[in-house]
C-alpha cells in the first residue's frame, strides 16, 4: 500500500509536493548540477530537466544574455521546505541541545503523502529580470524553459514520507576529526554528517566540503494566451513559472484517471434474457 511502483513515480510525487508547496523544482539527483541559464525542456515521465544548452554560452542567446549576468544573493545558514502536509519545526543549539548539532528539524508527517528539502548553507544564484523582458521574441527559446534560479549548498537532505504518520527528527551534526595528526597547533578538521530517527520513508542526502550539489531550482518559459488564434507570432505572450507536465497525481505518484462514464445500454437488459 504504502510502496512507489517505481523509481519514476516517487520521483514525481516529491516533485509535485515540493513544488506546490514552494514553487521551486527539487532536483532528484543533486550531484546532477544545473547552472543559471540552463534551457530546455522537463520529462514528463520523470520530472528531470533535461539540459540542451545554456544563455551565455549559446550562439544565438549569449549577445542579449552577457548583457545581464548571473547575480548571486548573500548565503544563508539553513533553507528548508516542507510539503503543506507537514508540520515542523527547528531546534538550534542555542535551546539546549547537543553543540554538535548544527541542524535539528522535527517533522510530523500524517497518512498523506509529504515531502521536505533542507538545505545547508545554500547560496542562490539568479539570472537578472531584465533578460526575459529582452529575450522575449528569440526563436530559440520558443518552446523552453530556461532555469533563472539555481541553490547550491555542501549538504542536502531530501525526505519523502511513507504515508505512516511517522515523526522524523533530521540532525545535521559536526565531529572533531581526531585522526587528523598528533601536530598539537593543528586544529583538527570537522566532519559533517547526516541522521535520522523515525524516517520509513524514501530519503536521499549528502555532505561534502564544498557547495557541489544542486538541489532547487527554479523554471521560467514562454506562455501564450489561451484565445491566441496567430500560431506565428507571441503577440502578447510573456515568461511565466513552469507548470508540471503531468495532471494531478494520487499518494503513488500515479497520474488519477479520469472517470469513465458509461451511456451504452442498460446492464439490467441483459438480465431480462435469462
Amino acid at each position: 500500500m504504502f510502496l512507489f511502483h517505481t523509481k519514476e513515480h516517487a520521483q514525481r510525487k516529491y516533485i509535485d509536493l515540493i513544488k506546490e508547496a514552494s514553487a521551486k523544482w527539487p532536483n532528484w539527483d543533486p550531484s546532477r548540477n544545473l547552472h543559471p541559464g540552463d534551457f530546455g525542456t522537463v520529462e514528463k515521465k520523470t520530472g528531470d530537466f533535461i539540459v540542451e544548452g545554456n544563455i551565455y554560452t549559446h550562439v544565438d542567446i549569449a549577445k542579449i544574455a552577457n548583457q545581464y549576468p548571473p547575480i548571486q544573493a548573500p548565503d544563508v545558514d539553513n533553507f528548508q521546505i516542507p510539503s503543506f502536509e507537514v508540520r515542523g519545526s527547528e531546534i538550534r543549539p542555542d535551546d539546549g541541545e547537543d553543540s554538535g548539532h548544527l541542524l535539528r528539524s522535527r517533522w510530523q508527517f500524517n497518512s498523506k503523502r509529504g515531502a521536505v528539502l533542507l538545505m545547508h548553507r545554500p547560496r542562490m544564484t539568479r539570472v537578472p529580470d531584465e533578460f526575459f523582458k529582452a529575450s522575449l521574441h528569440l526563436p530559440v527559446l520558443k518552446g523552453k524553459c530556461v532555469v533563472y534560479q539555481v541553490w547550491n549548498c555542501p549538504g542536502f537532505y531530501m525526505y519523502l514520507s511513507n504515508r505512516s504518520s511517522e515523526q522524523v527528527t533530521v540532525s545535521l551534526r559536526a565531529k572533531s576529526n581526531t585522526s587528523a595528526g598528533p601536530d598539537v597547533h593543528s586544529q583538527p578538521p570537522l566532519t559533517l554528517h547526516w541522521s535520522a530517527e523515525g524516517s520509513a520513508g524514501v530519503r536521499q542526502y549528502a555532505y561534502k566540503a564544498d557547495a557541489v550539489y544542486t538541489p532547487l531550482f527554479c523554471l521560467k518559459s514562454i506562455r501564450r494566451p489561451l484565445l491566441r488564434r496567430d500560431q506565428n507570432s507571441y503577440g502578447k505572450a510573456a515568461w511565466h513559472e513552469t507548470d508540471v507536465p503531468w495532471d494531478d497525481l494520487d499518494g503513488e505518484g500515479v497520474t488519477e484517471p479520469e472517470p469513465i462514464y458509461d451511456n451504452g445500454p442498460d446492464d439490467d437488459d441483459d438480465d431480462d434474457d435469462d
